[in-house]
């Protein structure tokens, strides 16, 4: 099964027990295929440094986070120029999900949520995913 995860459950995956934190687990574990791109990796870097943000990490903190997310996933070179969302992160996610075959975007984002699926890609919370897939 292929899947982006979306950076708000990663940074919940990463800083937090729970629903998110199995997800990883997941991937960790190769039951599951996780899809990003740099642009997503940008995202996820940008936010453990903002000062606007709990989280606050330095650069090297960072990029070692972020290196070991990469190293987890698969990155999808990405073509697609989605303009669907106003916000460009959004259209950042949709623009991975489609260029790498997902099945799945797990998100906690409500804009991406309300849509339910872009061009047969699904758009699930954490929380469906297990209640769908259980312990895959």
């Amino acid at each position: 099964m292929r899947i982006v995860i979306d950076t708000n459950v990663l940074i919940s995956a990463i800083f937090w027990t729970g629903k998110p934190k199995q997800l990883l687990n997941k991937v960790r574990c190769r039951k599951v295929i996780y899809l990003t791109s740099e642009d997503l990796l940008d995202e996820l870097r940008d936010i453990l440094v903002r000062k606007d943000k709990p989280f606050k990490l330095s650069e090297g903190e960072a990029e070692r986070v972020v290196t070991g997310i990469r190293e987890l996933g698969e990155i999808v070179q990405t073509h697609s120029q989605v303009t669907f969302f106003q916000d460009e992160r959004d259209n950042h996610v949709i623009e991975c999900a489609i260029d790498g075959g997902a099945e799945y975007i797990v998100s906690g984002d409500l804009h991406l949520l309300e849509l339910k699926s872009f061009k047969g890609v699904k758009i699930i919370t954490v929380s469906d995913f297990f209640s769908e897939y259980g312990q895959i």
